[in-house]
C-alpha cells in the first residue's frame, strides 16, 4: 500500500492507495513516524486510491493510525470509502467507530463544526 501525506490549512491529510496486504498493519507506524507532530491535531485519511483490498486489513492499518493520533490529542476521520469498503464498515458497526464522510471538504467542515461546538 502507498501513503502520501499533504497538508492543508491545519490538517493532515493522508492518502492511501494500492492494495493492503495481510502485514501491512505491521508497517504503518514507519510511514507515520515523521509526520505525527502535535501540531497535527486533526487528521483525515483519505481512501479514494484504495483499490480492493480486505477490509480486514485496511482495519488494522486505520486503527494504528487513529491510535497514534489519538495519544497526542488527535482526531482522525475517513473519507472516500469505496462502496463495498463502506458496506464492510457498516456490516461490522465499524461505522460506529469511525468518523466517515464523501470527501475531504465534507470532513474538513465536520471538524470545523466540532470545533465550534467546543
Amino acid at each position: 500500500m502507498n501513503y502520501k501525506f499533504l497538508y492543508s490549512e491545519d490538517f493532515l491529510i493522508i492518502k492511501l492507495s494500492g492494495i493492503a496486504g495481510v502485514n501491512e498493519r505491521l508497517s504503518v507506524k514507519e510511514y507515520l513516524t515523521p509526520h505525527i507532530r502535535e501540531s497535527f491535531q486533526k487528521v483525515i485519511v483519505d481512501m479514494e486510491g484504495l483499490d480492493e483490498s480486505e477490509g480486514v486489513y485496511i482495519l488494522g492499518v486505520l486503527n494504528t493510525i487513529k491510535k497514534e493520533f489519538q495519544l497526542l490529542g488527535g482526531g482522525v476521520k475517513l473519507c472516500s470509502l469505496k462502496p463495498e469498503l463502506y458496506r464492510y464498515f457498516q456490516e461490522n458497526r465499524l461505522d460506529q467507530i469511525f468518523d466517515i464522510g464523501q470527501s475531504i471538504e465534507q470532513i474538513k467542515s465536520k471538524f470545523m463544526r466540532k470545533s465550534n461546538d467546543s
